[in-house]
């Protein structure tokens, strides 16, 4: 009796020393139905192993027949830190199946028998979960009445999706960006609308820029001209220092521009007709803005 309860004991302890050394031991696959002849599915097991013991990876069982219409195809292991004091393992075994269902039925994998070791003699062994899942026939269901109803169809093409929504959203988007670089072009005399008649300073004011650029006396001479050609254009006429009044009242949106304009014209008369040189009373650079601003103006009109 007292042998009896002291192997009572030692089985207890051993139970323990095993729940000891080995712990959270769970197992994970996929879903367990719809699996077929030939298919290859992998289940994972996890555990942690406490120091000293370690796992023994020679006892784990090597690729080949498990039953007589399940194969393991391969195992892998792989360590990482787990709990304060142990080592997770990671075993994901690939099986693939070979059984012919004649109806759908439960097929289960058997357990992995899982040992650790502490190098020093002591050995625990665990057994890994068995996992059930559910398999079925390939074949067609034969019906009494011989119809087709139940038999194997082929795949569902997918539904094509219109992309005509889209399509019109960005011809329409696209547009009104084009309509909107085009009004911006005419609204800054961009070519192709740099050649505009309605746009005298536009032109004159690039003229200008591009004469003042060449230096000299000739050059400020000729960008004058260029300016008195954009205020003959823009009165339809030969335009003089006299006829500045109508011209502005004409056009409100020069008339902040009136005293630059009158002084303008007063340096261009002394420079043609009244023999001065040089180029103080309207540097080139003074000539340059005028003939910019106007433009500007020319553009609200």
């Amino acid at each position: 009796m007292r042998s009896f309860a002291a192997a009572l004991v030692l089985a207890a302890l051993a139970a323990a020393s095993a729940s000891a050394q080995v712990s959270g031991l769970q197992m994970t696959g996929p879903r367990p139905f719809g699996i077929l002849l030939g298919d290859v599915f992998t289940l994972r097991t996890q555990l942690d192993v406490a120091a000293p013991f370690k796992l023994e990876q020679a006892a784990l069982p090597k690729p080949g027949p498990v039953t007589y219409s399940l194969d393991l195809r391969g195992l892998r292991v792989s360590e990482a830190a787990g709990p304060p004091g142990a080592t997770r393992y990671v075993i994901e075994a690939e099986y693939q199946t070979f059984y012919s269902a004649l109806e759908t039925i439960e097929q289960s994998v058997p357990p992995i028998t899982l040992a650790v070791s502490d190098g020093a003699g002591q050995r625990v062994e665990r057994q890994s979960a068995s996992w059930t899942y559910l398999t079925s026939p390939l074949r067609p269901v034969a019906t009494v009445a011989g119809g087709s109803a139940y038999t194997l169809r082929p795949d569902a093409r997918p539904a094509p999706v219109s992309l005509r929504a889209a399509e019109r959203m960005t011809a329409a988007a696209a547009g009104l960006a084009v309509f909107a670089l085009a009004l911006l072009a005419w609204s800054r005399a961009w070519p192709p609308f740099h050649a505009r008649p309605s746009r005298p300073f536009a032109a004159a004011a690039r003229a200008v820029a591009k004469a003042t650029r060449s230096g000299g006396e000739a050059g400020w001479r000729a960008a004058l001209l260029a300016l008195h050609r954009a205020f003959d254009a823009a009165a339809g006429r030969r335009l003089l220092g006299d006829d500045l009044p109508a011209f502005l009242s004409a056009r409100p949106a020069f008339q902040r521009h009136a005293a630059s304009i009158e002084s303008f014209f007063a340096v261009s008369r002394r420079a043609f007709f009244g023999g001065a040189t040089g180029t103080d009373d309207l540097p080139p650079h003074a000539l340059s803005r005028l003939a910019r601003d106007l433009a500007a103006a020319e553009r609200e009109t």
